[in-house]
Formats: C-alpha cells, sequence, structure tokens
C-alpha cells in the first residue's frame, strides 16, 4: 500500500519542484546598471558623483554594527544605492518617473517603468516569483506587492499609487 503511495507522490514533488517559480536578483538591471554589486566607477559614470552617506540602520543586511561594516548610501534623485566599496552597490529605492524615463527590467523579458500598472506588474509576478503578498497600504491609493529573491532571506517590494508604479524597494531581514 506504501509502494504504490509514493510512486505517486514522488512524480508530484518532482513537478512541483520543476514548476517553482523564482524570481533572480542577478536578472535585474535598474535604470541599466545590475541590480547587484556595483561598483563606484559604473554609478558616477551613470549619474555622476555624489556624497556617500553613512547608514545607521538598527538591524538588517545593510547594518553597520550588526554586520561588522560601514555601510554608505548614494542618493540621486531617483535612484538610491546601498552598500560599500567591498560588496558594491544595489539599488534600495528607485522612484519611477510618469513618463517612463526610470526602467526595471528582468531578463530582459519584462520592463518595468512608471507607465506600468499594477496589473502588469502583478500578472509578471505571478508567473514569475511566487509567492507574492499584495498590501493595500494606509494611504489612500497606496498599495504594494512584495516578495523574496531566490533562495535568500532579503526581497523587494513595488509600491503602486492609483494603479501605477511609483517606487521599487529593497528589503533585508530584521
Amino acid at each position: 500500500m506504501i509502494k504504490p503511495f509514493l510512486s505517486f507522490l514522488l512524480p508530484l514533488t518532482l513537478l512541483f519542484l520543476l514548476s517553482e517559480k523564482t524570481f533572480l536578483a542577478e536578472y535585474i538591471y535598474v535604470d541599466g546598471l545590475a541590480f547587484q554589486q556595483q561598483g563606484l566607477k559604473s554609478i558616477f559614470e551613470k549619474y555622476g558623483p555624489t556624497k556617500k552617506t553613512d547608514t545607521d540602520y538598527e538591524c538588517g543586511f545593510h547594518s553597520n554594527e550588526e554586520q561588522g561594516k560601514t555601510y554608505y548610501q548614494l542618493i540621486y534623485d531617483q535612484v538610491t544605492w546601498i552598500g560599500n566599496a567591498e560588496e558594491g552597490y544595489i539599488p534600495e529605492l528607485v522612484v519611477f518617473d510618469s513618463e517612463g524615463e526610470i526602467k526595471w527590467t528582468y531578463f530582459q523579458e519584462i520592463e518595468f517603468s512608471g507607465k506600468s500598472t499594477q496589473y502588469e506588474v502583478e500578472n509578471f509576478m505571478k508567473k514569475k516569483a511566487e509567492p507574492i503578498q499584495i498590501y493595500r497600504r494606509d494611504e489612500n491609493d497606496l498599495f504594494s506587492l512584495g516578495g523574496r529573491f531566490t533562495n535568500a532571506d532579503d526581497g523587494f517590494f513595488f509600491l503602486f499609487k492609483q494603479e501605477k508604479l511609483i517606487e521599487f524597494h529593497y528589503w533585508s531581514p530584521c
């Protein structure tokens, strides 16, 4: 009795594992720059130099005290990068413009901008990055859609206002 059950269960388990939807950070590009481990030179070439601002996070992957390293933010009008020279920088915050100039792309498969709708982002994320979580925010007409990166504790969320994409946020656990 157990052997037939296991022979039925094993293919279902393999099917589930093969169909798992993933969202890989290494395939993300923000405004033409790779999401992961961007060097200062590339950021400065794209946006120009800016002052490094110390971070003061109580906990998380970019907490100076918790990680025993110093992290900085590079703050520009539409993208805030966080990191250090040793680990590189990642976009912590992306503010999308309504003209669609700032773009977020995934694996050259899809491109989101300030012209993207909540419906478009939700559909893409359901195909590629389940499980996702959708939250209604306290503020009027704000919604967020969040998830985690594949095989990682950190994640992201997209913020929408009146069903249009307005921000992308990097998130690390505390």
